[in-house]
Formats: C-alpha cells, structure tokens, sequence
C-alpha cells in the first residue's frame, strides 16, 4: 500500500503557465513529448474536419519561441474572427495542456494520483488522469469550449469575475440588499475567506462600488465572460440542448471509470458510470465552484478510510501558487495539518534566471530519465513549506526574469541530476 494519499489538483482559466512549461518543455523529454502528442492529435483532428482548424502556432512551436508571448485570449469586442494572424495558441488549450504533460512526468517518476480534483477547466485535465477522457476527447471538448466562448449570440453583453475576500454568505447579503442577485451571483466558494462572484460586467460594477465602502478585499479578474453564474445561462442551456457536444464514437469513454476518485467542480465526488456527457459540461458551466467542499470531503474520507497515510496534495497549475493556498486556507486549522500528515504541495518552483539552468539543460535528459521515491521527498518535505515560500513566490512573480522549475526538481535538485 503507498504510504501517501496523493490527489491532483488541477488549475482553471486562469495564470497560463507560458514560463513554466516553456522551461520544461526545453530540459524534459517527457514533458516536450506529451505536448508533441497533443499537437499532433490537433492535426489529425484538423484535417479530417473533426474540429474546425485555426491559424494559430502549434504549441510545440509556440513553446520553442525566444521570446515570451502570452496566448491568445478573445476579448469581448475583439473575437478571434477579428484577429490578425498568426496567433498563439489559445490560452485554455496552453493551460490544460501543460497539466496533461505535467501530470505525465510525474507519472514517469512513479507519482500517480489516488484523487483528482479541480477548479472549473480543471476538470478537462483532471478527466485524461481517471481515463475518463482520451486525448482526442480531451482536444474536441477543448475545440468546443473555445467555440462556444466566441459565439457572441450567447452573450449579448459583456461579462465579469471578482475575487472577494469573505466568505460567502456576507457577499449574499451585500447582493441581496442591493437587488443584485440574479444579475451577479456568487460564482466560486473558493475557500473560508475568499468567494468568486461573476455576472453582468454593468451589474457587477455596481456590487463592486458598493462594497468598497466596506472593509472588505476584492479583486477584478481580467476576464469578459462571468462564468459560473447567470451570464452564461444561455450557454449552459445550449449545451445542455447539444447532446453531441461528445461526438458518439467518443461517447464511451467519457464517463467516470473505477481506480481514481474524480471530484467535480460541483463539490460532490462523481460516482463510477456518470457520463461526462453535455448535461454534466452544462453544469458545471453554471453552477457555482465548490472547490472548498472539495477539499474538505477529500479529507474526510481519507481520514475515514485511511488515517494511517499523509494525504499530500498537489498543485498542477504551474502558477503562483493560488490552489495550494486554497487548500491550506482549508485545512491548516486541522491537527493533521499542523502535524505535517496532510499538506499541500506547487507542483513548480520559481528560482531566480541562470540558476543551475546551464547544468540543468545539459543534464536534462539524465534527469527526465532518473527515477526516485517522491513519495520519501514528499515525507521529509517541510509540511509548510508552500506557506513560507508564497511569499517569495508572490513577490516575484511579475520580475521577468524568474525561471521556474518543476518543485520536483529544484534547482538544487537538477544541479544534482
């Protein structure tokens, strides 16, 4: 029996990883093939038509680029048919796709998930790790989303996402009392003191006003559609009117299969057999994010059914930080948390530019190769190292000239390679 409980948390529309998962893709051959195999089930879906082709740079050109660019986003008032090209690639496909190849050479170095967990576009990488979806899948449903986000009959006006920094039933009243709610409604119980709310961009103007005449924190995502809540309404229910947003031949394996525990968005652990089909797609599309709930149910059961192992999880966003701070917020009150039993680990880490990278590319594919127990890394780990490092994190992550490297193999860790 493993001696960890190790859960996959994967990250949604949010940091695209471009830094990160440009540096792997150059040191590890593991990583640079699963970004190869991506693309290449890009083209052969492109040319027989399974999905419309976009003159966008493949990924693994993209990721050989000198210099960085960030992906393409399509803004509210500048869809993609308005764009000059050639584009990058889109920023849904740069950050599932470096989860995907992340998760793989973890797997290489023998660390699988038991769980897999994610935040909102997470799911879509989450479900490749279960067998839920294949990576054909896994490129259609993408291709869709991305679609369906462009059309702008689904969206008449434009949208909005804030991250307010309370819990959710004081943002409820402050919605309420202003005659808000339906209009803006909260879109994400993120964690104890920090709750998404999304909608109308007018609309939620207004909510944002009002509460900065409290004393209460928030932060205005840069986005122009308010996921997860009313603004998507007319999204959701044509998807949900789109059964064959999987095509039928796929249809058999997108559901949940027996092995890994597969926690939705929806704060609920889907069942083995639930199809992963356009109702569920739609749901998740409108339904608020759980991701507290999640976390806390993992602990629950794990605790319940196997309190003798470290419940570790992992942070596969590649960014700074955001979902291990969640899961601490969640957690670090309990006393298998300050006693290092359960913890949260960044599946990368910043260090500063030239530091060990010369001995780290001319190692690199001694290291893609070398195999290790991460498990006992994970055990002597500090458990709260994420914590005292975030900070560091956090205050470079805008210096341009950061490099960052998987936590698996710091820089100390590739010198050694």
């Amino acid at each position: 029996m493993p001696s960890q409980h190790v859960v996959f948390s994967f990250a949604g529309q949010g940091f695209p990883p471009v830094e990160a998962a440009r540096d792997l893709y150059r040191v590890s051959s593991t990583f640079r093939q699963a970004i190869i195999d991506v693309q290449e089930t890009i083209n052969g879906l492109s040319h027989d038509g399974s999905i419309p082709g976009h003159a966008h740079v493949p990924l693994t050109d993209y990721f050989e680029e000198d210099e960085i660019r960030p992906p393409y986003a399509a803004s509210f008032d500048r869809p993609l048919s308005a764009t000059q090209h050639p584009l990058p690639p889109s920023a849904t496909l740069v950050i599932v796709s470096a989860q995907y190849a992340l998760g793989k050479l973890l797997q290489s170095w023998g660390v699988s998930p038991q769980s897999v967990m994610a935040y909102s576009l997470g799911e879509i990488a989450a479900g490749t790790f279960t067998g839920s979806y294949t990576l054909p899948a896994m490129v259609k449903l993408l291709a869709r989303r991305e679609g369906l986000l462009e059309d702008r009959s689904l969206f008449p006006n434009k949208g909005g996402l804030a991250l307010v920094f309370t819990d959710g039933d004081s943002i409820k009243q402050v919605l309420a009392k202003e005659g808000l709610l339906g209009t803006v409604d909260i879109a994400g119980f993120s964690s104890p003191g920090a709750t998404c709310v999304a909608g109308d961009a007018s609309q939620l103007d207004i909510a944002l006003e009002k509460l900065s005449d409290t004393d209460v924190d928030f932060k205005r995502v840069r986005l122009d559609i308010g996921m997860h809540s009313g603004h998507v309404q007319a999204l959701a229910d044509h998807v949900r009117s789109s059964p064959d947003i999987f095509p039928e031949k796929d249809s058999k394996d997108c559901k949940v299969l027996p092995g890994i525990d597969h926690w939705s968005s929806l704060g609920i652990q889907l069942t083995t057999g639930s199809p992963l089909n356009a109702n569920h797609y739609a749901t998740v599309l409108r339904r608020p994010l759980r991701y507290r709930d999640c976390v806390q149910k993992i602990f629950e059961k794990h605790m319940s059914e196997q309190p003798e192992q470290d419940l570790v999880f992992v942070d596969m966003g590649m960014g700074p930080g955001q979902l291990y701070k969640l899961i601490m917020a969640a957690l670090e009150h309990t006393a298998e948390w300050q006693r290092g039993q359960v913890r949260a680990m960044a599946s990368i880490d910043p260090v500063d530019a030239g530091d060990a990278k010369d001995t780290a590319c001319a190692a690199a594919e001694k290291f893609d190769k070398s195999r290790y127990d991460r498990f006992e890394r994970w055990k002597s780990t500090d458990p709260h190292y994420a914590h005292k490092h975030n900070k560091k994190v956090a205050a470079r992550a805008s210096n341009q000239v950061n490099k960052w490297k998987c936590m698996a193999r710091t820089a100390e860790g590739f010198s050694d390679a």
